[in-house]
């Protein structure tokens, strides 16, 4: 309360004050607060920041209001000290572009505004350019969020960082969950650069890299998940074989040089971190006579069920001193036979061979069945055990042990076969990848033209995945990159 005179005596009137001549004191006004806004860089698409307004010592409560035109945020409990900032799905368009007022109001006192600038930021990893080993994009490529990189033990990568809205490198921490897999190198002030990824020592091992603002919220604004791995290395020798006693067997491409094209596949292998060392059995890179057609038929005739035959032992035994590498054999043609085990008759649906599992077909091909005059073309509808139903009747008697031609343009065995008939080098050097992959990496036959284990020739890129590939010839899928033994 006021004195008569206008004096201000604390906590009590002067007793001579005249009650009409009483005075209220004025307001203590305030011309500014304190406003706390620790985290001014807001993740686009649900990401959210805490604000608070607060008085300046000795000054009475007043109330708060928050407000802001921007298209980019909302505001939740707009009507108090606290206030939190939602970021909507689109970045800003520049830093600090959107603007948020705090204005306090009390009783006898003017209102007085405080502004803040906030930044909706987007991060995205995605493949770099100069990446070292593989990126899977989960096969959705218009979402980062799923997505796998991988690097070998010890050694470095690179992972693309794009930030939208105005925010640079710098103002993010880049780290790994677990630093002993992965140590991210410091990012430098742009809002696109390559992120260096060194690893750590580690066999098979994987952790998650976060992009983190560096504030006291330490929000993720993306991650993505790092696997290390030992470098797996597949050693193949490759002989160009064909069979002096023999017309027919000559190679195509006698003077075709595997060794040089290990690069062409180290450049797709190394994605599932592998690595190819292809060397050429003959020092001069010429072809290797072997007596293998003893059925003189122009080809090697290759038993399925007993892995192999007596032809293809004829090519192993003939190649020796290559010690533990991989050995793989170029032959111009091959004629791969499941035998019947039950004689079938004109009108027969359904044979049965002395293998325990069939291949399933491909759809549509027609193969032989017997030979000299019993011989005729059949389909394969479907196969089931050792029992293969035909897709139209027999229309000839065949005997016990005929053979039926199953079509392999290469097989997993040792050595490895491939067919060289009338395909491509390139065609010819993924198919001993393919193959190298199944005796080598473990891996199977699979549902995708992208990959090296596709289960034809009619690869257009040959990768190798994380994300599960569909099997061909078995119930369900393959994770390559972690089924390849470290």
């Amino acid at each position: 309360m006021c004195d008569c005179n206008g004096g201000v005596e604390k906590g009590k009137e002067k007793p001579d004050c005249r009650p009409s001549e009483k005075k209220t004191c004025p307001a203590k006004c305030p011309t500014d607060f304190v406003l706390s806004a620790p985290c001014r860089i807001i993740k686009a698409n649900g990401g959210r920041v805490q604000m608070s307004a607060s008085e300046l010592p000795e000054y009475p409560a007043g109330t708060y209001s928050w407000a802001t035109t921007s298209t980019k945020i909302s505001l939740t409990n707009p009507n108090s000290s606290t206030v939190t900032v939602v970021a909507l799905a689109t970045p800003s368009a520049s830093r600090d572009a959107e603007t948020i007022t705090v204005t306090r109001t009390a009783a006898g006192c003017s209102p007085v505004s405080k502004a803040v600038n906030v930044t909706v930021a987007k991060v995205t990893f995605s493949a770099a350019t100069g990446q070292q080993y593989g990126y899977d994009d989960y096969d959705t490529p218009a979402d980062s969020s799923d997505d796998h990189i991988c690097v070998k033990k010890s050694d470095h990568t690179f992972l693309m960082v794009t930030i939208e809205g105005g925010a640079v490198g710098t103002d993010f921490n880049f780290v790994c969950d677990d630093s002993s897999i992965c140590a991210p190198a410091a990012p430098g002030g742009n809002a696109s650069f390559d992120l260096r990824l060194n690893a750590g020592n580690k066999t098979k091992d994987h952790t998650t890299l976060h992009a983190k603002c560096k504030c006291p919220a330490a929000t993720s604004f993306a991650s993505i998940e790092v696997h290390v791995y030992k470098e797996e290395l597949v050693e193949v020798v490759v002989a160009k074989v064909y069979d002096n006693t023999v017309a027919g067997t000559n190679l195509y491409s006698p003077n075709a040089d595997y060794a040089a094209q290990a690069n062409t596949v180290n450049s797709k292998m190394k994605q599932g971190v592998v690595k190819f060392s292809i060397t050429n059995y003959d020092s001069g890179n010429a072809q290797t006579d072997v007596h293998y057609d003893l059925d003189g038929n122009g080809a090697l005739s290759y038993d399925i069920k007993n892995g192999g035959g007596a032809e293809l032992n004829a090519i192993k035994s003939a190649l020796t001193g290559t010690g533990t590498k991989t050995r793989v054999a170029i032959i111009r043609d091959m004629k791969s036979y499941y035998y019947l085990s039950a004689a079938a008759a004109v009108g027969d649906t359904t044979i049965s061979v002395t293998a325990g599992s069939v291949f399933n077909y491909p759809a549509g091909r027609s193969v032989p069945l017997g030979t000299g005059a019993s011989q005729e073309n059949i389909t394969v509808a479907s196969t089931s055990g050792s029992t293969i139903t035909l897709g139209s009747a027999l229309t000839k008697d065949h005997a016990i042990g005929e053979p039926l031609e199953f079509p392999a343009a290469g097989w997993s065995c040792d050595p490895i076969l491939v067919t060289e008939g009338s395909s491509s080098l390139a065609t010819l050097t993924w198919t001993i990848a393919h193959e190298a992959g199944h005796r080598d990496l473990s891996l199977r036959d699979v549902v995708d033209t992208t990959n090296v284990m596709h289960y034809s020739q009619e690869g257009t890129d040959y990768r190798l995945r994380y994300c599960p590939r569909t099997k061909r010839y078995e119930a369900g899928t393959e994770n390559q990159w972690e089924t390849v033994p470290r």
